[in-house]
């Protein structure tokens, strides 16, 4: 599996931290699916409401690179994170 380069001080680490909430799931882990479900639209030509863009969730992951990469590279941190529970 390929290293995945992130940012060590972005939101995305900062959330993670954070106990879960009333629902059992943490924040961090719903942007991670929610946003890849997001990227899998866009890679494809569709914005997932007129007001997205990008760049807010690359800032977020604390990642770079082109949509498809960058899609890749959430796919592989989700993975990493469900083996790791």
């Amino acid at each position: 599996m390929k290293p995945i380069e992130m940012n060590g001080d972005c939101k995305f680490l900062q959330d993670l931290e954070i106990e879960p909430n009333v629902g059992g799931h943490n924040p961090a882990l719903w942007n991670l699916i929610t946003s890849i479900r997001d990227l899998k639209l866009y890679t494809k030509g569709i914005k997932p409401h007129r007001k997205w863009k990008i760049s807010p969730v690359k800032k977020y992951f604390g990642m770079n690179g082109k949509p498809e990469v960058f899609l890749q590279k959430l796919e592989t941190l989700n993975q990493i994170l469900k083996e790791k529970s």
